[in-house]
C-alpha cells in the first residue's frame, strides 16, 4: 500500500460518509490490510489528513488552472473553459468540496486551507473577468457572483441531467460575462461542442 493508495481510500470515506468515519482500523479494514500497513505510511492519523487536505487542494483546482491557462488570453474562452471543468465534471468532484466544506466546520485547519484554495480560486475568476473587460472591483464582483453561484449549487445537491445544464450555459454566461454570442447556440450538442473549442 502506497500513500497514494491510502489517500485515495480516505477521500472516498470523506466523500461518502464524512470525517467522522475516517478512522485508521475502519480504514484498514475497507482496504483488507492490517492497521499497522497504515504506519508504514503515516505517522498517525492527522498526517493522513494533512494530506487529503493536499490531495483536495490540487486534484479539485488543477484543473480549472490547466483548463483557463490552455484557453488563451480571450476572456470568453477562458470563461468557457472554467463552465466546461464545472458542467462535465470529468475532472472535478463537487462532492469532494461539500465534504471538505462540511469538515471545515469543526476543523481550524481545514477552514484555513479552504479559504485560501477558495480565494486563490476567485482570484483566477478575476483574472478571467478582467480578460474579459471588466475592471477594478467590477471584475472582482463577477468573479465572487459565478463562484458563489456555483458553491451554492453544489452545496444544495441541484440535480439537473447534463443536457440541461448545457442548455443553461448561455443564459449563465449572458448573466455573468454580458455576452450574448452564446445565445444563437441550438441545443446541448452545440453548446458541448462550444465548450470543447469549436467556433460559435
Amino acid at each position: 500500500m502506497t500513500r497514494a493508495d491510502w489517500v485515495a481510500a480516505a477521500r472516498a470515506v470523506l466523500v461518502q460518509r464524512g470525517i467522522g468515519a475516517l478512522g485508521v482500523r475502519a480504514l484498514a479494514a475497507e482496504m483488507n490490510v492490517t492497521p499497522g500497513a497504515f504506519y508504514w505510511q503515516f505517522r498517525n492519523l492527522e498526517a493522513l489528513h494533512e494530506a487529503l487536505r493536499a490531495d483536495w487542494a490540487d486534484r479539485n483546482t488543477a484543473p480549472f488552472t490547466r483548463a483557463i491557462g490552455a484557453a488563451g488570453p480571450e476572456g470568453l474562452r477562458q470563461y468557457l473553459a472554467w463552465v466546461r471543468v464545472v458542467v462535465m465534471e470529468d475532472e472535478f468532484d463537487p462532492g469532494y468540496d461539500n465534504a471538505i466544506r462540511d469538515w471545515a466546520h469543526h476543523a481550524p485547519r481545514t477552514a484555513a486551507i479552504l479559504a485560501e484554495v477558495e480565494a486563490f480560486r476567485i482570484a483566477q475568476l478575476r483574472g478571467v473577468f478582467l480578460a474579459l473587460g471588466f475592471q477594478g472591483h467590477t471584475a472582482e464582483i463577477r468573479a465572487r457572483v459565478a463562484y458563489y453561484h456555483q458553491v451554492g449549487y453544489n452545496a444544495m445537491r441541484v440535480r439537473e441531467p447534463r443536457e440541461q445544464r448545457l442548455r443553461n450555459v448561455p443564459y449563465y454566461a449572458e448573466i455573468l460575462t454580458d455576452t450574448r454570442a452564446l445565445t444563437g447556440l441550438n441545443g446541448a450538442e452545440a453548446v458541448l461542442r462550444v465548450l470543447n473549442g469549436a467556433s460559435f
